[in-house]
């Protein structure tokens, strides 16, 4: 039995529809409204936590930067990124809800970023690649495999508000997911919701690394 006939097909679409929102940014727009915080005209605190932060990643991405101009906010996000590694979901699981989250939000940030992470940041095989891209175009994956499962869920967890129905949560497990893994998708959409959010109000400048990922 094919899985996705559960679903309700339509709340499985992901447009931009936010009529009264601004639209995506451009992908070669580079001015921001707010802009990243320099930890050299941070507090003490600030600068600690985005000196420990960049450490942590091995460079600057200029969201943790913009984040830092709310510093309770970085703080918050600092604990939140460390315990988002130490979920059951695989780095590909991440990914894909990261990836699709961002081209749903309309995150001109995010999308270069994920795709720049999942090409030199991990050592995912071709066909996971290949897969992230169509996530990256906003297209649904078919069929019942992880990616797709995982794609699924992230979208009937937003459209719901978590409200999903009694076959819908018995079907995710029967597709493999766990209820363990369900919480942690929706602490990836809290998550999501501040770095795309924050990005679009603040048009967060692109990071020079990610240029040929746009």
């Amino acid at each position: 039995m094919n899985s996705t006939h559960l679903y309700n097909t339509t709340e499985l679409e992901n447009p931009f529809t936010s009529a009264d929102a601004e639209p995506p940014m451009d992908s070669n727009t580079n001015e921001p409204r707010i802009a990243p915080l320099d930890p050299a005209e941070a507090d003490s605190q600030t600068a600690a936590v985005l000196t420990r932060r960049e450490a942590k990643w091995g460079k600057v991405f200029n969201v943790g930067r913009t984040i830092a101009n709310a510093p309770a906010i970085i703080k918050m996000m600092d604990a939140v990124w460390d315990n988002l590694c130490n979920t059951s979901l695989s780095s590909a699981d991440r990914e894909v809800i990261a990836m699709d989250l961002a081209v749903s939000n309309g995150c001109h940030y995010c999308v270069p970023a994920h795709r720049y992470i999942v090409h030199e940041e991990y050592e995912f095989d071709q066909q996971t690649v290949d897969a992230m891209g169509r996530v990256a175009k906003g297209e649904m994956l078919q069929g019942n495999g992880r990616m797709a499962t995982m794609q699924r869920l992230v979208r009937r967890l937003a459209a719901t508000k978590g409200g999903l129905n009694d076959d819908e949560y018995e079907q995710f497990q029967v597709d493999g997911v766990t209820p363990q893994q369900m919480i942690e998708t929706i602490a990836e959409i809290a998550h999501c919701t501040v770095t795309n959010y924050t990005n679009r109000l603040a048009r967060t400048p692109h990071d020079d690394f990610t240029a040929k990922y746009r």
